[in-house]
């Protein structure tokens, strides 16, 4: 059984001269939301100043300060109490706003339990962190364990070279090969050492190949008279090179994927002479933490002090070990000050996270005890070709970025003036763009943006000659082929799975051909059907002249709200007035061919790359909730394949996944695989392929697909 976390939250605000808290929480056992409590806390940072020499002393002297309103001091214990109860872990997330942000430099890891005096930063069931509000709005996608990637960055430049500044060597093999040890496992690379320097291209080349963890190792430092953080790493000849962090950050903030965890390790500097800059030197790790979470880094440790290498040592292999358990990056760090809480520096690493459920990756699957029976009733009618494969937006992330990518940049671009919880609405963002431009300027925008993103997703294999600069006009139909036939290359690839399989009928709600292409690699001859819904009223080649019976060899693929291509661009059901009005059109005639009503009511359904509170997936859904025969459903197993979800996105992740479930469940008798579609399709692979219902032999792709015109 998955382990059960309160999160209780702790907010500070400036109002004036006074500092107010507020303390709000969740209760994994009940959807019922509590009221917060509020009071005046009574902040003295020149006293606690004071106290720094005691740890404990500092620590019980911020909890009365937090704690200075009595009702706010007995919510922590109400809730600590009920966390106990239920044998459930307590996670702490201090949350201080930008008008009290003094308070950050306050040692938080510090604080004790207002009644106890306890110690809470080396509780292993209490998880103390710092919550950031950041101005990224990216919502963060949690991943799989197996699909992990962490770098290993260490800046060592000689150490005669650190000596000059006063700062002690970097042991490069033992910085590498204790992480090493611990991340056993997950697919790691690694930068700096001898014939390698740690550059911040360099950084940024292996941060654009996908890397989920960073652990950096460098000296920190503030620059005399500048007052912003920066980090000694390396130019191309190896010797030091001063980075501002703001520099860094700017850099990551810009990457379309950036990590999702970075452990700013700082080795001990070499003098103790000079206190107020050595004092400097060791926060500018803690300094930097804060840009890294405000250009969209979810998790960072940093170092708020001059931590020894004696308890880095110790510590971060405990860290990464304690991780790769359950992903719980709050818990983990917790576990590791507690191996090292002896020491004096032991509460020198602080989390700073965007994560409200603290959570770095997750195992996808059916949840609980029904995961074999869901199999088991699955496996049959898809065995037997029974199935209708329908494919949401999700399944493009590997090509280009999902549509909610794709949306949140063109309302940057185009300055979507509403609510930034809408920019990722692709609906919504280019009917604010129709408004302002005309459709086929909508149309345009939204195709260049497409292009623009699988360049750069695909830059360092795309032949050069087809790509900006060589190439000033690339077509978009000609780089998606390139792109589908080289991400089918992978074993694991959802279009080739997809074409595997023995269905008929694919439904879409993409406009791309890359299940066409996928069905063409097979010796597959696939029927493209899409809707006239705008001008005319019959499905364009679903007339009884063109369209055959669809069969295995030769399915119909039919895409729902349009596709690409060079006349059919009109028909594209792409805003939110094209929704409205292709609701309308089909709940009052007959457009959906009847080979596709029947496959969907007679068949089991996949449901593969949606988010439910999606357009593509409400709209669709409804009509085929619609459709005559429906009541069939009841008598198949369907899937829908849901990430899991996570605080970015949910008020409530429990609550959320309970509503779903019960929402697909009721309606038609469907069961929710979490997970990426990717991991879905790779399970019933292997699970057919078990039962020997499966032919995994591939073919090669046919070229020169007219449909690619575009």
């Amino acid at each position: 059984m998955d382990a059960k976390y309160y999160t209780l939250s702790i907010s500070i605000h400036r109002i004036s001269e006074t500092y107010l808290v507020e303390l709000s929480h969740s209760d994994p056992d009940s959807q019922a939301q509590i009221a917060p409590v509020r009071g005046a806390a009574g902040f003295d940072p020149a006293a606690l100043l004071g106290l720094e020499a005691s740890q404990e002393q500092y620590g019980k002297a911020l909890a009365r300060q937090l704690f200075a309103d009595r009702e706010v001091a007995e919510r922590f214990v109400q809730v600590e109490t009920a966390a106990q109860a239920s044998s459930s872990f307590l996670r702490i997330l201090v949350g201080i706003d930008p008008s009290a942000q003094e308070l950050q430099g306050l040692r938080w890891e510090l604080l004790r339990h207002p009644q106890s005096g306890a110690a809470l930063g080396t509780s292993e069931t209490v998880l103390l962190s710092r919550f950031m509000v950041a101005r990224d709005w990216r919502p963060v996608k949690l991943r799989a364990r197996s699909e992990l990637t962490a770098l290993i960055a260490v800046s060592a430049p000689a150490p005669d070279k650190l000596q000059r500044m006063a700062l002690a060597p970097v042991d490069f093999e033992g910085e590498v090969g204790r992480i090493r040890t611990a991340l056993a496992g997950v697919e790691l690379r690694t930068l700096g050492g001898p014939g390698s320097p740690f550059t911040l291209d360099r950084l940024l080349t292996e941060l654009r190949r996908g890397i989920d963890i960073l652990y950096l190792v460098s000296h920190g430092v503030f620059p005399r008279g500048t007052g912003t953080p920066a980090l000694i790493l390396q130019d191309a000849a190896g010797e030091v090179a001063v980075v501002k962090g703001d520099d860094l950050a700017l850099r990551i903030g810009e990457l379309q994927r950036g990590p999702r965890l970075v452990v700013l390790a700082s080795c001990q500097s070499a003098g103790d002479g000079q206190q107020i800059a050595a004092g400097q030197r060791g926060t500018a790790q803690a300094s930097l933490a804060g840009r890294l979470a405000d250009a969209g880094v979810p998790g960072v440790i940093a170092m708020q002090g001059l931590i020894t290498m004696a308890t880095v040592e110790k510590m971060m292999p405990a860290f990464f070990s304690e991780l790769l358990r359950d992903g719980q990056i709050d818990r983990a760090l917790a576990v590791a000050r507690g191996k090292v809480r002896e020491r004096s520096d032991a509460w020198m690493p602080a989390l700073y996270t965007r994560l409200t459920a603290g959570r770095l990756w997750y195992t996808p699957g059916f949840r609980g005890e029904k995961s074999k029976e869901v199999w088991r009733r699955l496996l049959k009618p898809v065995a037997k070709g029974k199935v209708v494969p329908i494919v949401g937006p999700r399944l493009l992330e590997t090509a280009c970025g999902t549509s909610h990518e794709i949306a949140t940049r063109l309302a940057g671009a185009h300055h979507y003036p509403l609510a930034t919880h809408e920019w990722d609405d692709l609906p919504r963002v280019t009917e604010y763009m129709s408004v302002k431009e005309s459709r086929f300027n909508v149309i345009q925008a939204y195709q260049d943006q497409l292009l623009h993103d699988l360049i750069e997703q695909h830059r360092g294999w795309l032949p050069p000659g087809e790509i900006p600069p060589a190439n000033k006009k690339p077509k978009l139909g000609k780089l998606l082929a390139l792109v589908g036939d080289h991400l089918r290359a992978s074993t694991t690839d959802p279009h080739r799975i997809l074409a595997e399989l023995g269905a008929s009928v694919y439904v879409t709600t993409n406009f791309d051909p890359l299940l066409e292409r996928a069905l063409k690699a097979r010796e597959r001859a696939p029927q493209q059907v899409l809707t006239r819904w705008r001008y005319q009223r019959t499905p364009l080649g679903a007339d009884e002249e063109s369209l055959a019976v669809p069969t295995v060899k030769a399915p119909l693929v039919y895409h729902v709200f349009g596709a690409f291509g060079a006349h059919t661009d009109e028909g594209l059901v792409l805003t939110e007035n094209d929704y409205f009005d292709y609701l309308i059109t089909t709940s009052s005639a007959k457009l959906m061919p009847a080979e596709v009503e029947s496959a969907l009511v007679d068949n089991s359904l996949l449901f593969l790359g949606f988010r439910l509170t999606d357009w593509h997936f409400r709209v669709l859904f409804r009509l085929m909730m619609s459709l005559p025969g429906r009541e069939r459903l009841k008598q198949y197993c369907h899937v829908a394949v849901q990430l899991d979800p996570d605080m970015q996105t949910m008020a409530d992740v429990e609550g959320a996944k309970v509503y779903l479930a019960e929402y697909l469940g009721k309606e038609a008798n469907i069961d929710i695989f979490w997970g990426s579609s990717e991991e879905f399709l790779t399970a019933l692979r292997d699970e057919l392929a078990a039962a020997g219902d499966l032919d995994a032999e591939d073919s090669a792709p046919k070229e020169n697909d007219h449909e690619w015109d575009f």
